[in-house]
């Protein structure tokens, strides 16, 4: 069964966190779902080369993209799942705060690409949320990305787990909330599975390292075909999601991808 594909990304976001904070639409989307609160980031664990892996399938080992937070043609080599996706005649979208990530998506595979860049200390996630609702109730695209960023920055500011940063996580919620919402009132919600994760993790005011606190991220997914209430048992790695994805948009996934999908999640 396949059906279109709603990517949410709430960087540095901690599992722990996402569980002490009050975050009703996000509890509904794993309690619904299948979920593990034991996903596995990449090493470094750091923004660019964590969403390398995010989409591309591979580890930064191979991707080549580092600590830095800088783009390298190595990557290329491995297959944006957002390409892929375009080849396969799938229309994509994407909506982010955050400029660097442009790298996950060749020139021409996106119907539309919107980045807000992110201000320390303002609320950026809810205006690209609500810009992708916007766009989700006229386009409905087969693939799409939401990309939140503020839990990361409060993480930096203010220290991961500090009450702030628990506060971000609300306020990631809300901006899930009003993206649902376009999708219900349309009634598009069945026809979207909805898969939600962290990049990393944190701890003090940074991240990077092979700390738990840091590798260790939420992976949840939602929707038509996927298995309800089930807590995942078997081991989810961050670069297994691009084939997942491709899986349900019945897309083949490429032969240099090294994830696997997460077929536990699949009724």
């Amino acid at each position: 069964m396949t059906s279109k594909v709603l990517l949410i990304i709430l960087d540095g976001c901690r599992p722990d966190g996402l569980q002490q904070a009050n975050t009703p639409q996000l509890d509904a989307l794993w309690q619904q779902g299948a979920y593990t609160w034991k996903a596995r980031s990449v090493m470094p664990s750091v923004t660019l080369p964590c969403h390398n892996s995010m989409f591309r399938g591979v580890t930064p080992q191979k991707h080549g993209i580092g600590e830095d937070n800088i783009f390298r043609e190595s990557a290329l080599a491995y297959p944006s799942l957002i390409d892929v996706a375009a080849r396969g005649n799938k229309s994509c979208a994407m909506f982010y705060s955050w400029e660097q990530l442009r790298d996950l998506a060749a020139p021409g595979s996106l119907k539309l690409s919107f980045c807000r860049a992110a201000e320390y200390g303002a609320d950026n996630d809810m205006p690209v949320a609500q810009v992708a609702a916007a766009y989700l109730r006229v386009e409905q695209p087969d693939f799409c990305v939401l990309y939140l960023g503020d839990i990361d920055i409060t993480g930096h500011l203010y220290g991961w787990m500090s009450p702030e940063y628990i506060a971000a996580i609300e306020a990631n919620d809300r901006a899930v909330g009003v993206v649902l919402t376009a999708l219900a009132e349309l009634g598009a919600l069945e026809r979207y599975t909805i898969l939600v994760q962290a990049d990393h993790g944190g701890h003090g005011t940074d991240h990077g390292t092979e700390m738990a606190e840091d590798m260790t991220i939420p992976w949840f997914i939602n929707g038509p075909g996927i298995r309800r209430g089930h807590e995942l048992q078997g081991a989810v790695n961050m670069v297994d999601t691009p084939a997942t994805i491709a899986r349900l948009l019945g897309i083949e996934a490429p032969a240099e991808w090294d994830g696997q999908p997460v077929l536990e999640a699949l009724e």
